[in-house]
């Protein structure tokens, strides 16, 4: 009685792996689609207009896919010759770095926790409008002309009401970033918008199909460089700022979105006569957005968490202060709203307003230098307030899970550990062989433990991860049945339960990270973006112990009859020598 309950529970315990994974890569992907900034309902338009004045228009060239790396390592002339002349730097991202939230990080100055961006790329119709402000809606409130020129998705993302000249193509191709480049520089020639952005996408289209290092991967950039120097050729550098700037890079097989360094930093450059030219050290990608105001002379968009880059700009020692001073109101409007949307209370301390009101003080006395320090003051305890606030609730929530997940590990072992039978060493190895099998077949493949990795192609990455476990699996349960001739078991239901007990075992070791994960970040996204690499091996993990639990239900039968069918043939066969064996010498001598 007690081994037909141990074949029952484990058939339990698979069918509710399989029923309980199921339910939550559900709920996880509609959190993923429904996910939404949570400062999308906050007013944070300034409430007084900026003060500052233009320096500069801006011509801003986004080459998609352009990681740092491969930017040094493509032959790209024209862009080393931007850094020569202009000022360069390291840019990183925040991941996830996937390209439309990249995008909404580069045009609103937001972290991808605050953007409004979906978490992960998607169809055109599937898109929502961006709800919180960009350097488009800034710039068009300051009654400056604005284009964009790009892929089809920018239509879903930005308002068209902030947009004076738009271009778009449905398909990224190099024949529709001609068609780009040509509109580009009719609008540039006859309309000279104030702002405008141009994106090509082949590079990144072409390192995600053959790598970004692939002989096409030099070509694309090839064609890009042609296209950046006519841009150059077509604009004023004496009113106009040229900047270079990219979304992500790309792992060698061609995946982003996860938080490896090819994928994380990019190239920036900024060309023109307001820029002191110079190599810079490295910046985040939340800094483009308010550099590119300041230079407007517009107040930065309002979820922005960047900095101003003032050791590039060449602007006086006023314009300098009301830019600084534009941040700081900003910054203090931000981490009011987004406080109290992560504690349900606005908790700022004192001495950041009075630091605000003082540096208002100290430029309305011409006290250039102390307004400026003041209102940097201001925006560093704002960021500083928001970061705090964050990472508190994170810790909070966190606690519990802690307790949940590790109570759950230990009853796992616990059932694992009383219903261990004769062949418990056997299943214990027979399952690391499997284990170890799969990963040793997840590298061989050229893939890495990253978002990246699964980037491709979301709706292949469970297929790719049930066939890696078929084939793991089938191993260790041969290396278990070599290991039951072995030992010559007869008894088919202790055979059964063995099989289960190894499909329980691996099921529940590739269930372990999925434990991490939930520790890390939840069972879904609720309130923040939760870490990417946590959430990759949920993801794995899940899939993982899905295709465990599936195959596991089946494989011990064959288990079972294959070895009761060979060790019933080897019993025969011994027993036929037996019987045919020649007499010995001293058979039937009577004494």
């Amino acid at each position: 009685m007690k081994k037909y309950m141990s074949v029952v529970l484990s058939i339990l315990a698979l069918v509710g792996i399989i029923i309980g994974l199921v339910f939550w890569v559900t709920a996880f992907r509609a959190s993923v689609q429904s996910y939404r900034s949570p400062l999308r309902e906050v007013d944070l338009w300034p409430e007084q207009p900026a003060t500052s004045t233009q320096t500069s228009k801006v011509v801003i060239v986004l080459i998609s896919g352009l990681g740092y790396d491969a930017s040094l390592t493509l032959d790209l002339p024209v862009l080393e010759q931007l850094k020569q002349i202009g000022a360069n730097a390291a840019v990183q991202s925040a991941p996830p770095t996937f390209s439309q939230i990249a995008w909404a990080t580069l045009m609103s100055g937001a972290t991808p926790e605050t953007n409004d961006a979906p978490p992960v790329d998607m169809q055109i119709e599937d898109l929502r409008l961006l709800e919180v402000d960009t350097i488009f809606a800034r710039a068009h409130a300051a009654n400056l002309k604005t284009a964009l020129l790009g892929q089809a998705d920018w239509r879903r993302l930005i308002p068209r009401n902030h947009l004076d000249y738009t271009f778009f193509v449905e398909e990224p191709s190099p024949e529709a970033d001609q068609s780009i480049l040509e509109a580009a520089l009719s609008i540039l020639e006859n309309e000279a918008p104030e702002l405008v952005l141009i994106q090509f996408s082949q590079v990144d289209v072409v390192a995600q199909q053959q790598g970004s290092t692939s002989q096409a991967a030099h070509q694309a950039a090839g064609r890009i460089e042609a296209y950046l120097e006519q841009i150059r050729a077509a604009i004023d550098p004496k009113h106009t700022i040229l900047a270079v700037v990219s979304d992500h890079g790309h792992i060698s097989s061609g995946g982003h979105g996860g938080d490896e360094p090819a994928v994380i930093w990019q190239p920036f450059v900024l060309v023109g006569e307001n820029v002191h030219p110079g190599n810079y050290s490295d910046i985040h990608q939340t800094d483009i957005a308010p550099t590119i105001t300041a230079l407007l002379g517009v107040a930065p968009p309002g979820a922005a968490r960047g900095n101003i880059l003032f050791e590039m700009l060449r602007l006086d020692e006023y314009e300098r202060v009301v830019a600084q001073l534009l941040l700081a109101q900003q910054r203090t409007k931000l981490a009011e709203a987004y406080v109290s949307a992560i504690k349900g209370e606005a908790t700022l301390p004192e001495t950041l307003m009075a630091d605000l009101a003082q540096a208002q003080t100290a430029l309305a006395n011409n006290n250039l230098d102390g307004a400026f320090q003041l209102a940097l003051l201001a925006q560093q305890e704002a960021d500083a307030q928001m970061a705090a606030a964050r990472n508190s609730r994170a810790r909070i929530e966190q606690l519990p899970r802690l307790v949940l997940a590790g109570l759950m590990i230990f009853l796992g072992l616990n059932v694992i550990w009383r219903r261990r039978g004769l062949h418990a060493g056997s299943i214990i190895m027979a399952a690391m062989a499997a284990i170890a099998l799969y990963h040793g077949l997840y590298q061989l493949q050229g893939h890495s433990y990253s978002l990246s990795s699964v980037a491709g192609d979301l709706t292949e990455f469970p297929f790719a991860v049930a066939r890696r476990v078929a084939v793991s699996l089938l191993a260790g349960g041969g290396l278990l049945l070599v290991f039951l001739m072995l030992t010559d078991e007869a008894n088919w239901l202790t055979l059964l339960g063995t099989g289960y007990g190894f499909s329980v075992l691996v099921a529940f070791v590739f269930m372990l990270p999925f434990f991490w994960g939930y520790w890390q970040n939840g069972l879904v996204i609720t309130w923040h973006l939760p870490s990417v690499g946590p959430v990759f091996w949920q993801l794995s993990s899940a899939f993982e112990a899905m295709s465990v639990a599936v195959l596991g239900l089946i494989l011990p039968w064959p288990i079972m009859i294959l070895s009761l069918f060979i060790n019933l043939i080897r019993r025969r066969l011994s027993a036929t020598r037996a019987q045919t064996a020649e007499p010995g010498p001293w058979r039937g001598l009577r004494l």
